[in-house]
């Protein structure tokens, strides 16, 4: 077919016999040089024989190859991994939540954050059912980002007249400065609220590294109804009504509560 020969390149690499023309004549640059199989073979090669297979072992497989590996590349892996398991130990120094109150906020989560180090707060009233969502889930994520020191406090505690329709509120210390100050259930979820929701949040505001692909937050409501509280019964209609008023009285707070915070911090 003429028009295909001449007009359109079937395959990716080919060209036509009008760009061939051009070449010739100098209108167009050279077509670029196909790289050799054998060179991508051994680049292949040269690659694989670099990637040191045990570099990623852990202790106890390094042990299982006593029979294989001479003794002094044994040893010199063994110290290696156990100076990483000592820094890691080192940054991973908390692990769990910790209560904060006006007297010690101070200490616990401003001056605590020297240093580059992350202090997050979570703010919460004790008669809401939208804070003890959190609770679980915060605690969750305590543990498995231990190098991140995660308090939390009673609002009014921490903040004097801070508004219950604020609640469940955030705070996020570095360098003994807040950084970022995030209100309301909404922003974790809403009632689907998991550690999942919590480490996805935190990941987008730098505090962690997360390998979640998709926010967690857009998952699809309960199919069944409601969530589980805190002592594992289903909220009725009336904690929904309750709840949505909280959320948006939430809303309209927010920009008087950031001006309040950071007067307060």
């Amino acid at each position: 077919n003429t028009y295909h020969r001449h007009i359109m390149a079937l395959c990716p690499g080919d060209t036509t016999e009008w760009e061939d023309i051009h070449r010739r004549l100098g209108n167009f640059a050279p077509k670029p040089k196909e790289t050799p199989q054998r060179f991508i073979e051994e680049a292949i090669q040269e690659a694989a024989e670099n990637i040191d297979g045990l570099d990623h072992l852990r202790l106890n497989e390094l042990d299982q190859l006593e029979d294989d590996v001479e003794e002094d590349t044994l040893a010199a892996y063994r110290k290696k991994r156990l100076a990483e398991l000592k820094q890691a130990k080192s940054v991973a120094k908390f692990g769990q939540v910790r209560q904060v109150t006006r007297t010690t906020f101070v200490q616990e989560v401003t001056q605590a954050s020297a240093n580059g180090q992350w202090v997050v707060c979570l703010l919460y009233v004790d008669a809401l059912s939208s804070s003890h969502i959190m609770f679980g889930p915060w605690e969750q994520a305590a543990k498995k980002f231990p190098a991140v020191k995660f308090m939390r406090g009673v609002a009014s505690e921490v903040v004097e007249d801070f508004p219950d329709s604020s609640t469940p509120a955030v705070v996020l210390y570095k360098n003994e400065e807040c950084v970022r100050q995030l209100y309301g259930l909404d922003e974790w979820g809403g009632s689907n609220c998991d550690a999942e929701c919590i480490e996805w949040v935190l990941a987008r505001e730098g505090v962690v590294d997360s390998d979640l692909d998709e926010d967690p937050r857009n998952r699809p409501a309960d199919p069944q109804g409601g969530f589980k509280r805190i002592d594992g019964r289903k909220k009725d209609d009336s904690e929904d009504e309750n709840s949505d008023d909280e959320r948006r009285n939430a809303r309209d707070d927010r920009c008087y509560q950031s001006t309040r915070l950071g007067r307060r911090f």
